[in-house]
């Protein structure tokens, strides 16, 4: 008969690492303490020792796992530990990390109260800064029109024939700060119009008001222009793919109308369609009205562009590609934004024939 040969592993040592607010604990079995190294007393320190614990060892786990293995414990990893959490409060007073009660539940209240403050500063994303822009951008756009209505009022009691005449907004501001009176106003199109104009005379304080107004708000034009460089600068940067989809000006909107672009990324096409479309999605639900077909999309050339017959088709192809979009924008950061959009411009041409 062959001979057995008989083979005996040899017992592994278990140990775990708890880290905590006091600091790091080597536990084997039976909720043995084997090993344990204390956080400096300094809530700020404690609360990043923590926050960085999450995601790598930090210095005092790696001198328990040291401690550890020199007591024959081999491979501990982190984990929590009822034992240890339970008694922490006593474990503290024991380790000479505390003194009292009443100073421990101080202390805990400090980490706590700026572990939450870091978790909040995390939570602010950039894309927060995208939806302050863009407030910001439709802030002005509201101004500046409400201003651009006195001004063409008020110069109108001037020159009215150059209010009728002049539809841009800007031009019109611009050529205000320029020329100021009538008179002196050089274009083509008003030469004939100023001489016989049924409007009134302004004198040189009148004119000289009228023309700050207009400086003003040429002003409020390169401050809007700014914060535009600036968010498409972010968007550039945050959700590439959603901009060049979008454009700049809609991918704000949707990211400000969802909450955020991690809210747009998890909404589905047929939500982030209706955006913008509330009030008259609540009217249709209550039956007072039809149901909307699309939302702040509406803005976008290939809906503005297309057929009337073939909007609600072309805002439900734009809606799905802004969906992928803001998910490869959020999820993957994989760049594919004019691969999409070209895709889009197809399927748009496809109904619209």
């Amino acid at each position: 008969m062959k001979g057995t040969t008989k083979t005996t592993a040899k017992a592994t040592k278990k140990a775990v690492i708890v880290t905590t607010f006091i600091g790091c604990f080597g536990v084997a079995e039976g909720n043995k303490i084997v090993a344990y190294v204390d956080f400096p007393k300094d809530p700020e320190k404690i609360a990043e020792l923590l926050e960085k614990s999450k995601s790598e060892k930090i210095e005092q786990e790696k001198e328990v796992e040291a401690a550890l293995e020199k007591e024959g414990f081999v491979g501990a990893e982190k984990s929590d530990n009822e034992s240890i959490t339970s008694n922490l409060r006593k474990l503290a007073i024991e380790k000479r990390f505390v003194k009292t009660n009443v100073e421990f539940n101080q202390f805990i209240s400090k980490v706590n109260v700026l572990i939450a403050k870091k978790k909040i500063k995390k939570a602010i994303g950039r894309d927060q800064l995208i939806m302050q822009a863009n407030n910001a951008i439709e802030e002005l756009d509201k101004s500046i029109n409400i201003f651009i209505e006195r001004l063409r009022e008020w110069y109108g009691l001037h020159f009215p024939e150059m209010e009728r005449a002049i539809d841009d907004h800007k031009k019109f501001v611009k050529m205000i700060e320029q020329f100021g009176s009538r008179e002196k106003v050089d274009h083509p199109q008003l030469s004939y119009l100023k001489e016989k104009s049924m409007g009134a005379d302004f004198n040189k304080e009148d004119i000289k008001t009228i023309q700050d107004f207009a400086t003003q708000i040429i002003e409020l034009y390169k401050i809007h222009g700014g914060i535009s460089d600036y968010m498409d600068k972010l968007l550039e940067e945050i959700a590439p793919n959603l901009r060049d989809v979008a454009g700049s000006a809609l991918a704000a909107k949707l990211i400000s109308l969802a909450g955020g672009l991690e809210k747009l990324a998890r909404m589905p096409s047929s939500t982030i369609q209706l955006l913008g479309a509330e009030k008259a999605l609540f009217r249709h639900l209550h039956g007072r009205g039809k149901s909307p077909k699309h939302g702040i999309i509406i803005t976008h050339p290939f809906v503005q562009n297309a057929p009337k017959d073939v909007r609600g088709k072309a805002a439900r192809l734009i809606a799905s590609k802004l969906s992928i979009a803001a998910k490869m924008d959020f999820y993957s950061k994989k760049y594919k934004g004019k691969e999409l959009k070209k895709e889009l411009e197809e399927k748009i041409k496809e109904i619209a024939r």
